[in-house]
């Protein structure tokens, strides 16, 4: 028996398919915006991945070494290759680099997750400077969303220099805590941290408001006066005014709870949602930092979701009416020939050879099919009606 190693997979099937047409018609859409497809390395150099990685990512990667003694780790994360192919490839001059990807990621489970690896379809725009690209990638989120049929997508935005600002005259060890603590949803622990007494009493005030900051862009109004610099939520301020002049507006959340590795993002982050499933299927943010370590100047922001998830909730999940066609003894080109005529009218068809009539229609019921064609009698057989038509037609 075929045995996989524990934790991998392998996809088939339908799901599969469905999986092929999202990542098409989402990889369709960022290249008709200038993003250039991008395969990234499977392996990663462990000492550039471990310095520049969240260490969210950092425990999780899977390390190894190479035939040539070179410690790495699979790729845990697109977002590093695509910044260091940047740097490595193209001038300032020629900023800012559009890049969009599909392909696997792998990482040590976290429960409730059990898998290592992973389906990431994803975009990240490197190095661009002022107002709009960061809308732009948003955009092209929800909107690849709606063209696979995920309408009831949704999107939380918050902003780490929010908390940022908050935190930065509290001492370190408790602002990690703090912030873990809202990185795991856990408002029991984050109060409880408040009232520990380390905190003064006014920092603390503004602290505990934190986790009731969600609603619509008036939040910001309220979110704004606990901060000595009013100018830290300029950024999300105009995303989501632009994003609400889309008409995106019912589709927008803003959490300034949600919290991610302060020190390697930079701005605005988001998670994208459906309706049907109460887990993230992945997000975003701004990530400046990262460039900046690379020695790059400029802004990235970068998104990356789930391709099996949203492959699952998509309109390509229905079974789409297909054919059969049985070849019945004909010859090889004759079959081919008509076949093919039969596809360019735009059917999804699977040709028969086997010589058996009762097997060939046996197969076509098991496998779901909608019509079932006999070549030699000229004849279209309803799967679900068992009603025949001339083929003829039935093809115009």
């Amino acid at each position: 028996m075929s045995r996989l190693p524990r934790g991998c997979t392998n996809v088939g099937g339908h799901l599969a398919s469905s999986m092929q047409r999202c990542r098409s018609e989402m990889i369709s859409l960022m290249h008709s915006y200038g993003y250039q497809t991008f395969w990234p390395s499977a392996l990663q150099l462990l000492e550039t991945a471990w310095d520049r990685l969240p260490s969210s990512l950092r425990k999780r990667l899977i390390t190894l070494n190479t035939p040539f003694a070179e410690p790495c780790c699979l790729r845990a994360d697109i977002t590093l290759a695509a910044v260091s192919y940047l740097s490595s490839h193209f001038s300032p001059e020629e900023r800012p680099l559009r890049l969009c990807y599909a392909d696997r990621i792998y990482k040590t489970p976290v429960r409730p997750d059990t898998y290592l690896e992973g389906f990431q379809v994803g975009a990240e725009l490197l190095g661009w400077e002022g107002d709009g690209a960061d809308t732009e990638l948003i955009f092209l989120l929800l909107q690849s969303m709606d063209m696979v049929g995920v309408e009831d997508s949704f999107l939380v935005l918050g902003d780490v220099t929010f908390l940022q600002d908050l935190l930065f005259d509290i001492d370190k060890e408790i602002a990690k805590a703090l912030v873990s603590a809202l990185e795991k949803g856990s408002y029991a622990e984050y109060y409880s941290l408040l009232k520990l007494g380390r905190i003064n009493t006014a920092q603390a005030e503004k602290l505990s408001r934190v986790p009731s900051l969600k609603g619509n862009m008036e939040i910001l109004d309220e979110a704004e006066r606990l901060l000595d610099d009013r100018g830290s939520l300029r950024s999300l301020r105009k995303i989501l005014s632009s994003l609400a002049e889309m008409g995106f507006k019912d589709r927008i959340k803003v959490d300034l709870s949600l919290v991610r590795e302060l020190n390697y993002y930079s701005g605005p982050i988001f998670d994208i949602y459906t309706r049907r499933h109460g887990r993230s299927l992945g997000g975003g943010g701004r990530y400046d930092g990262l460039l900046s370590g690379y020695g790059i100047l400029g802004q990235a922001i970068g998104f990356a979701i789930d391709l099996e998830l949203i492959a699952s909730f998509s309109k390509y999940t229905e079974v789409e009416p297909s054919v059969m066609i049985w070849a019945g003894g004909l010859s090889t080109g004759d079959v081919i020939a008509q076949a093919e005529e039969i596809r360019v009218k735009g059917h999804s068809i699977e040709i028969s050879w086997t010589p058996s009539r009762e097997d060939s229609i046996h197969l076509a019921k098991m496998r779901g099919l909608t019509f079932w064609i006999e070549l030699p009698e000229s004849k279209v057989i309803d799967m679900n009606t068992g009603l025949a038509t001339n083929l003829a037609k039935w093809v115009e």
